[in-house]
């Protein structure tokens, strides 16, 4: 088997395709890369299953075409399944064709020379193939993993899976600009603004908590402003930044409640954030996800200091050794 996966894959357009072999990294490696794209936001799909028929078949190619990134899992048994080197010609055939999906190889007990075929690895799996399949679609499969070894990837021999997931993800969200907020207009002569901003914020000096206010009378600017200097600093944290729009209305009654949860998933992994039920339990959940990471907030249309004060604390309160 290979593939990725979830129901309802010829309605649904992912983010990414994961293609691997199931009893290889099924419940190791794939699966902690699968549900770590999942709390990011990363629409992902995994196929579980392990036999293919019918209408599944059918479902399993379009998943492909209608992802924008496949990330195969290239491991010491992937050759050995028709179903992963069948993904893998259509992804690259697809990519070939109108440069969707990206791929991004994970190498993961194999080097780039073996999926190359420059080693015995999986030659003898292609030879198999051959006899059942024949050559034409060997040939194709040789293809496939060839393009796929010539793309810069992630080798996992000798690494610890936590490091190389957090690059891998990084990577996709860098790629999918998940986090970015749209632009409705450009302000004229902003980027003077935005500089001056971006000196203010300083993200690159050093540990310690930055806050900078944009202030003024509506209808200037200042929601774009703030979007445009997200937008350019977002991609920094890792996906761990957070834009919380319209705080003014959607802070009245218990709405101050459901923005610090939305916060604090914002920035952590939105499985575990806890259900927390007034705005004195929120700020300390904000603060302890927040206090031992990098993380980029920005806090639009606020009207009351407590908004500030339940949203993003003070200096003091987020520092922490």
């Amino acid at each position: 088997m290979a593939a990725t996966g979830g129901s309802g894959a010829s309605a649904t357009q992912y983010d990414v395709f994961l293609s691997f072999r199931g009893p290889d990294t099924r419940d190791t490696f794939t699966d902690c890369l699968y549900r770590t794209m999942l709390g990011q936001g990363i629409a992902s799909y995994r196929d579980s299953e392990e036999l293919h028929a019918g209408d599944r078949i059918d479902d399993l190619l379009r998943a492909v075409g209608e992802s924008k990134i496949c990330i195969p899992v290239l491991s010491q048994g992937y050759a050995s399944s028709a179903w992963c080197l069948r993904e893998l010609a259509r992804v690259t055939e697809l990519n070939e064709s109108t440069g969707k999906p990206e791929i991004l190889p994970i190498f993961f007990d194999v080097t780039p020379l073996d999926v190359k075929l420059r080693t015995e690895l999986y030659l003898k799996d292609l030879e198999k193939h051959e006899q059942r399949h024949g050559a034409e679609m060997r040939q194709r499969w040789e293809a496939a993993l060839g393009k796929v070894a010539e793309i810069k990837g992630w080798e996992v021999q000798g690494k610890a899976y936590g490091e190389v997931i957090e690059l891998v993800v990084k990577e996709v969200l860098l790629r999918l600009k998940l986090k970015q907020r749209p632009l409705d207009s450009k302000l004229v002569g902003v980027d003077k603004q935005v500089e001056a901003i971006m000196k203010l914020l300083d993200v690159d000096s050093g540990t310690g908590v930055r806050f900078v206010g944009i202030c003024g009378m509506g209808g200037i600017g200042k929601t774009t402003l703030a979007k445009i200097i997200f937008n350019e600093l977002c991609l920094q944290f890792d996906g761990q930044c957070s834009f919380i729009g319209n705080i003014r209305e959607s802070s009245k009654g218990n709405g101050l409640v459901n923005l610090q949860k939305q916060l604090a998933s914002d920035i952590s992994d939105s499985r575990f954030v806890e259900n927390f039920s007034n705005a004195d339990e929120g700020i300390d959940s904000i603060r302890r996800r927040a206090s031992s990471k990098k993380v980029l907030i920005v806090l639009d249309d606020l009207d009351k200091k407590e908004q500030l004060k339940k949203l993003a604390g003070h200096p003091t309160l987020l520092l922490r050794e």
